[in-house]
């Protein structure tokens, strides 16, 4: 167990304390990056229930390391003052809820800020904090903000229902934006002395990254298709299956590409189908479709490794469509160092990623597994002042629970 005093100092954000009270992906996972940055985190997790990620095991293991944890009845009178007791010292504090949810609660910005002005204050939900009442409203998970968000309709083949992006990639890409505005608020109000609020819509994450849609707005009427896998205009875009019935996925395209991979499958740069100056291979024209053929030809010859490596040698954009099994095994993996292995607390060691990205001078670390429920409830209500026998009546009244 570890009081504040025992967390170690590394990394670009050694000083920073986080405090998050969120389950699932999204808030976690913001929150664990910042702690494998150096931050110290707090995570809250609810008496009246563990966080979901505890029930399917392994996802807690990975996004839930460096982190303190308490277990604690938020919207309790006694639990309401823990709360903002805990977030007195706190530099930024993740929720994610159902819009408005911690408003419902007393729990407004406002209150919050009259604790700490300075708080930069992280809200996650599926549809956001303000709107149409009945959408601010909705529950949501990945595959929900994926749909709402134009995403999920771009993803499959044309020829049958849409398929989500896997894994919980709304998830993820709205973990990239809160971590850029949780430090973007904290630079802020360093220097102005004034907290921040940031309202991050699950869907909204999702959307910002579909630059097509400008195509769109201003008038051209085209909307994006499903693709399936391979690029619905040109050749030599997509997944293509080899010799050991293992995949790569290739995207030939550019002028000095072509006219060194052209040749690697049997075609000639310069031809009538492959002019002199061409950057791609139209379906339109024909030279996509026997682009194609060559390609499939070509990559049939040879185990998926091998022409991996021939078409990379052209400097075309290739890999191995890499699963578990071989990233466990592969060179480049194990030279970057990309699986790292942490005790937990019953002592076992889980295998898992090592932080991403890689810093020279203040390098991320991982010094702690997964607590358990209610692991520092103790030690983190003794570094706000509370007694051995105080602590002991707030576990009888039910306010938390210790391990």
């Amino acid at each position: 167990m570890a009081r504040y005093a025992d967390v170690p100092q590394f990394g670009p954000l050694s000083g920073v304390r986080v405090v998050h009270a969120s389950i699932s992906f999204a808030g976690p996972f913001t929150a664990e990056i910042m702690a494998e940055m150096g931050a110290d985190v707090i995570w809250i997790e609810s008496i009246m229930g563990p966080d979901t990620a505890r029930v399917t095991g392994m996802p807690a293991e990975q996004d839930r390391r460096n982190q303190r944890t308490i277990c604690l009845n938020i919207p309790s009178p006694q639990g309401r003052q823990i709360f903002l007791d805990l977030l007195k010292d706190a530099d930024i504090f993740i929720e994610a809820s159902k819009g408005g949810q911690y408003a419902r609660w007393g729990l407004s910005d406002e209150v919050l800020w009259s604790v700490n002005p300075k708080l930069v204050i992280i809200h996650i939900s599926g549809f956001g904090q303000v709107g149409v009442a009945e959408d601010v409203a909705r529950a949501s998970f990945d595959g929900i903000a994926q749909a709402y968000g134009c995403l999920l309709g771009q993803n499959g083949f044309a020829d049958r229902a849409p398929t989500p992006a896997m894994p919980v990639v709304a998830d993820y890409m709205t973990t990239g934006y809160c971590i850029f505005a949780a430090l973007a608020g904290l630079y802020k109000a360093r220097r102005s002395g004034k907290g921040e609020s940031v309202d991050m819509a699950q869907y909204e994450a999702v959307l910002r990254g579909q630059a097509t849609v400008m195509d769109y707005l201003n008038g051209s009427g085209r909307l994006p298709q499903r693709k399936g896998n391979r690029h619905p205009e040109l050749g030599g875009f997509g997944s293509y299956v080899c010799q050991d019935e293992k995949v790569i996925y290739v995207e030939l395209t550019g002028r000095e590409v072509l006219q060194k991979a052209l040749p690697l499958l049997g075609l000639e740069y310069g031809s009538a189908l492959f002019p002199e100056g061409c950057e791609n291979a139209p379906f339109a024209s024909g030279a996509g479709q026997v682009l194609d053929a060559a390609l499939q030809a070509f990559c049939a010859q040879y185990p998926a490794m091998e022409a991996d490596a021939r078409l990379a040698s052209t400097g075309a954009a290739a890999s191995l469509v890499v699963d578990f099994p071989i990233g466990v095994e592969h060179p480049h993996y194990r030279d970057r160092q990309v699986w790292n292995a942490v005790p937990n607390t019953k002592g076992q060691v889980n295998r898992g990623i090592r932080p991403a990205p890689l810093f020279k001078r203040y390098p991320c670390q991982v010094w702690r597994g997964l607590p358990d429920i209610g692991y520092d409830t103790a030690d983190i209500l003794l570094d706000l002042g509370y007694d051995e026998q105080a602590i002991a009546q707030l576990v009888a009244d039910k306010i938390v629970k210790v391990n």
